[in-house]
């Protein structure tokens, strides 16, 4: 090769090596005062779609395995926790940046793809569940709960959780008390009090198909729904059951002011758990229940006909009805993936939003005036809704 050949073929990969030039870094900021994040669970493409608020503009989608089954929220925000139904035997668990910083909002992303385990069981409603200050998330077809830090799902950091081993393949909730954790085994039947570890049972109480916990911290009794009754416990002792005063058993609470309130798919009354006077009260609903959810001071329910009910948090009473949706078709969720509707209040906005698999929307209603106030069109069919604010 001649030594003009040489010198033309360098010029040439030089000229290439210069081809593209350096361009300015520029912030990738977006301004919101809250993110809603929304799973849309169409078949085999399943995503999360992120929507700026006020504006109600989409700003992301971002795409997890299909039929998902749960989105939560970690205690800070800055990470959603995303599990996948059970009907598959790679049952992934998703962790997606919401893009939440400090003074601004980033762009979301998947920062990691967990195959750990089966049968996630990561959180109730739209948090993530917690055992003291870490994250805790139960594998319950494997019988294992992770515990770790909300610090290890940081894209930088590696992932870290102290495996404990439960007692056997379950559905399983932890209710934490000033005696010790307890751990509900819903097949088994139990709830078992428990060491801070979750390594020790210090006692066990009988409680069938059990399916719904909380706490008061005024009186520190727990409370844990069965086949038949709610079963009231304090200081490491049972203190009463509650038979259930209508046809219908409880499976979750959401808490009120003073007071829980009990219910389940399909039932036609909440069902009042005064924590002090230890009382069941039932409070008619005039339609089918499908979903609920809290956020302190008001409650807030979707009936299976489309109307969303606003109730005061105290006793129950009802404000107002807002239709949000034409009556929505049976349904029938299980463990394969989610395909309910949802609610996400903005008590601060006076705001509420629910998703309607059936039409691809979600609604904006104004609480206060009882009146949608307008429809995001998401596409595919939304279920899971997770708010995140500043």
């Amino acid at each position: 090769m001649t030594r003009k050949v040489v010198l033309a073929a360098f010029g040439w990969l030089a000229s290439l090596a210069l081809a593209h030039a350096a361009v300015p870094e520029r912030p990738e900021a977006f301004q919101a005062e809250a993110r809603l994040f929304v799973l849309d669970n169409r078949p085999e493409a399943s995503r999360v779609v992120a929507v700026d608020l006020p504006a109600g503009k989409p700003v992301a989608e971002v795409s997890v395995p299909p039929r998902g089954m749960s989105l939560v929220a970690t205690p800070s925000g800055r990470y959603l926790l995303v599990s996948r139904g059970r009907d598959t035997d790679r049952q992934w668990l998703t962790v997606i940046w919401t893009g939440k910083e400090e003074g601004r909002w980033s762009r979301p992303v998947v920062v990691r793809s967990l195959l750990l385990g089966r049968g996630w069981n990561i959180g109730h409603g739209a948090e993530a569940y917690t055992l003291g200050d870490r994250l805790l998330a139960f594998a319950e077809r494997d019988a294992v709960a992770f515990h770790f830090p909300e610090e290890s799902l940081a894209p930088e950091a590696a992932f870290q959780a102290e495996r404990i081993r439960l007692p056997n393949p379950d559905h399983y909730h932890v209710v934490e008390a000033p005696e010790g954790v307890y751990l509900t085994l819903l097949a088994r039947g139990q709830v078992m009090l428990m060491d801070r570890g979750l390594r020790e049972a210090k006692a066990s109480f009988p409680c069938p198909v059990q399916h719904g916990e909380t706490f008061h911290e005024a009186t520190g009794r727990s409370f844990f729904a069965c086949a038949r009754d709610v079963l009231a416990v304090e200081g490491g002792r049972e203190l009463k059951r509650l038979p259930y005063p209508v046809g219908e058993r409880i499976g979750a609470f959401l808490k009120g002011e003073g007071a829980f309130f009990g219910y389940s798919d399909g039932v036609q009354h909440l069902q009042r758990l005064d924590p002090v006077a230890l009382t069941l009260t039932p409070i008619p609903l005039g339609g089918v229940f499908i979903r609920g959810k809290s956020d302190g001071k008001r409650l807030y329910v979707l009936l299976t006909d489309g109307r969303l009910q606003v109730r005061e948090a105290r006793e129950g009473r009802l404000l107002r009805e807002v239709r949000v949706s034409r009556p929505f078709p049976e349904m029938d969720e299980d463990t394969g993936g989610a395909i309910y509707p949802d609610l996400a209040p903005w008590p601060e906005r006076g705001l509420v939003y629910a998703s309607l698999p059936h039409l691809g929307l979600v609604a904006e209603v104004d609480v206060e005036r009882g009146r949608v106030v307008r429809y995001l069109r998401v596409g595919g069919s939304p279920t899971r809704l997770v708010l995140v604010r500043p």
